[in-house]
Parts: C-alpha cells; sequence; structure tokens
C-alpha cells in the first residue's frame, strides 16, 4: 500500500520468450513463438538446405529475462539455422537472465546452428545452458562466440557473472560437457596468462557427425591464417571434432570462425564453402 510518502518501486518488464519447432516431412512443424523470440524464413540460397534466421525482436536482453529456443531436426531432414544479430546482455540492476537452447538432430538429419555471437555488456549476468542430442548417424556443426564487452565503446566485461553450460550427447550418451564460470571482478581472468590471456573473444565450434575427426588436417591450416589469433582443434573422438578460438579482436576471431566453418561444412557435410548473405564479415 502506498501510504503517499514513500514513493513505490516501479515494476520493470521482463520477457519470458520462447520459440519452439521441428523439420519433418520437408516441412516446419509445430512453430511455437512467444514475444520477444521469433522465426523468419528466408528463401534458401543455390545449393543450400531450408534455412531460418532466430530473432529477439526486444533488441537485447536485460536482468530477469528468460528466453529459450529448441529445434529439432528429424530423419534425413536438413537445416541451417543461425541468428538475426549478435546477443546483446546489457547491464543488470541485480537479476540474472537466463537462457536455454535445445537442439536435436535424429538419424541422417544434418543441423547447421551458426549463431552469430553474444556480447557481455560490463555489469551483465548471464546464465546459459545449451543441449545438443544428435542421434547416431545424425550431424551438427555448431558455432557460438562470447565477446567479452562492447569493446566499440572501449567497455570490457570487467565485472558481472557469467554461467555458460554447454552439452553434447551422441547416440543418447553423454560425449562432451563444457562449464565456464565468471563472477564478480572478472577482468583479472580474463588477463591471467592461465585464463584468457588478454582475449575477449571466445568462440566454440562443435562438429558431432560421422568421422568428423578426419576434417583436423583440413583445419589446420585455416586456423594459422590469422597470426595474433589463439586457436586450435581436436578430434575429441572419431565422430566429434572441436575447435576454440580466442582472440583479442572479436574481428578476426569472426573471420576465423566463418573460415573454418567453410572448411567444415564443405569437407564434412558437402555443402558449398560459404556463409550466409546475412552474416557480414
Amino acid at each position: 500500500m502506498n501510504d503517499g510518502l514513500h514513493p513505490i518501486a516501479p515494476v520493470l518488464e521482463r520477457y519470458d520468450g520462447a520459440l519452439r519447432f521441428s523439420v519433418a516431412e520437408g516441412r516446419i512443424d509445430g512453430l511455437r513463438q512467444t514475444p520477444p523470440m521469433r522465426l523468419f524464413r528466408p528463401y534458401p540460397e543455390q545449393g543450400e538446405p531450408r534455412s531460418v534466421v532466430v530473432g529477439n525482436v526486444a533488441g537485447g536482453v536485460v536482468g530477469g529475462d528468460r528466453l529459450s529456443a529448441e529445434v529439432a531436426v528429424g530423419a534425413g531432414e536438413s537445416l541451417f539455422a543461425t541468428t538475426q544479430a549478435a546477443e546483446k546482455i546489457y547491464r543488470s540492476d541485480g537479476a540474472t537472465a537466463t537462457m536455454t537452447v535445445g537442439l536435436s538432430v535424429a538419424a541422417g538429419g544434418t543441423l547447421e546452428w551458426l549463431s552469430a555471437g553474444t556480447i557481455l555488456f560490463d555489469g551483465a549476468r548471464l546464465d546459459r545452458t545449451t543441449t545438443l542430442d544428435v542421434a547416431a548417424g545424425g550431424a551438427l556443426l555448431y558455432s557460438e562466440t562470447l565477446v567479452l564487452g562492447r569493446l566499440a565503446r572501449g567497455e570490457v566485461f570487467a565485472s558481472g557473472m557469467l554461467r555458460d553450460r554447454i552439452r553434447l550427447r551422441v547416440g543418447g550418451r553423454l560425449a562432451w560437457a563444457d562449464d565456464l564460470g565468471l563472477a564478480g571482478e572478472v577482468l583479472s581472468s580474463l588477463d591471467a596468462p592461465a585464463g584468457f590471456g588478454g582475449a575477449r573473444s571466445y568462440s566454440t565450434l562443435l562438429l558431432a557427425a560421422p568421422n568428423a575427426g578426419t576434417a583436423v588436417e583440413a583445419l589446420r591450416p585455416v586456423l594459422v591464417a590469422e597470426a595474433t589469433v589463439r586457436a586450435g582443434v581436436t578430434a575429441v573422438r572419431p565422430d566429434l571434432l572441436l575447435v576454440r578460438i580466442l582472440a583479442a579482436d572479436p574481428a578476426l576471431a569472426r573471420r576465423l570462425v566463418a573460415s573454418s566453418w567453410m572448411t567444415l561444412r564443405s569437407t564434412r557435410l558437402g555443402r558449398p564453402a560459404r556463409m550466409p548473405t546475412i552474416w557480414a564479415i
């Protein structure tokens, strides 16, 4: 009750948005989208599979927002999915934003998930969980990049909170797990040689597909092309390839992500060595 003497704290709007759909029988099925999440369906380019763009029409994420995306690709189906723009995680007033991504691929299906990245503003708080489930005989090419600060404005993600979890299952069994946690005053961790070593951009590419590990040799000359970027590739197992890229300049990392992506999709997925039109390098 307002007694007229004490101001009422404003109630801030927070989003609880979700996007869910599957690809089956040659079409997108079961589409459900709750604002601010939206699905855009451009015409695919020549030689490309069905393509979609996932967007957050709110223009960014604030503390307390809850956003999710779930995509299922059926047996024998193909999908290329990218995001409308890099997701901006704004400075928080104390609340934590939560994001969940769930991607699944059935046997004989192929999913490419190419994120434009996630930008953490100084003071942002983000808890994100990504679950990847690939059936035996399916193929998933996945990419995500974290940019640690609004670097164009001279701002670094110096304090805040990040919890980023990835779980990948192949054939129903856990094949790879990754947890990244930063909290409090994090600048020392970003600059420490045993931490990020001064990097402000952190990219992960995963290829889960039959014989994925054989792409290591094709990727090695690509990853050394940017001399100031630290990058490595590992065949975690015969059907799982991991690429990690650390860079002080996100623009250089973006170019290297694109080169790696084109190499992997052409050598292991049999698709054109090119990026989508929406991806401006």
